[in-house]
This record gives structure tokens, sequence and C-alpha cells, in this order.
């Protein structure tokens, strides 16, 4: 039995896979969690960094909106517009820039995440989206 202080307010990263395929073309799939119901998102890339990076914030970003759908109100909607990973003394940043609508207000959004090692950027990248996004989200669901 779940009490109020036992509901999750925000989602959270539950998984991420990367799927390579032959081609130089790759798959990333991310899998959010809320409140006991999981919510996925699946992006075809290029197999560069930068390319892994980009699709695993817009399946982040999916997976957010997905999560959102059941909402009465008026929707979100964002996009992601950037995301860089940026070296920093001995580890790594990844910064993502959202931009949206929900009802009348207009959404700039920025999210940051570390990581110690490159092969952890996607998963930073997952975490700088939901950095800038759970605000938007949790306030959403609180009205």
């Amino acid at each position: 039995m779940k009490t109020a202080n036992s509901v999750r307010s925000r989602l959270r990263f539950d998984n991420l896979e990367h799927v390579k395929t032959p081609d130089g073309s790759g798959r990333v799939s991310v899998r959010l969690e809320w409140d006991g119901e999981s919510y996925e998102g699946t992006v075809s890339c290029l197999e560069t960094q930068q390319g892994v990076l980009k699709a695993a914030s817009q399946a982040t970003l999916i997976a957010t909106l997905a999560s959102t759908s059941s909402m009465t109100d008026a929707p979100i909607d964002m996009e992601v517009v950037g995301v860089k990973a940026v070296r920093a003394f001995d580890g790594w940043v990844v910064v993502t820039r959202i931009n949206g609508q929900s009802g009348a207000d207009r959404l700039r959004l920025l999210g940051a995440a570390p990581c110690e090692k490159e092969e952890d950027l996607p998963g930073a990248a997952v975490k700088a989206v939901l950095n800038a996004s759970n605000r938007i989200v949790e306030q959403r669901v609180a009205r």
C-alpha cells in the first residue's frame, strides 16, 4: 500500500540500452520509472559520440513526454535543442538545452550532469535531460 510519502514525485532513470549495428548506425533506448510505471523512448543514431548523446537525450525526452500523456490539462511539448559533452578537469559534464511549451508558458530549460568516464556519457545525457525537465513535469503533476 502506497502512502503519500512513498510516491515518487519525479521520473527516475531506470535503464539505457545502446545497440550498434554493422552499418555504422545504432539505436538508443531509455527506460524511465515513475510511481511503479515504466516509460520508454527509442531513437536511431549515428555511431559517433555526438550522435549517441543526441539519441540518448531525445529518447529520454520521448519517455518523459509519454509519462505526461495522461494529464488532463494542456500537454507539455518539449524538444532537445542541443546536447554537448565537455571535458572538465578529470571528468566530463553533459549539458543539454530543451525548449518547449506548457500551456501558455514558454519553456527554456537547461540541464547538466557529470560523469567520470567517457563511456558513461550517454547516461549523463539522460540525467541532464531529467535535470532540466523534471521540474516542469513535477509542477504539472502537482497541479
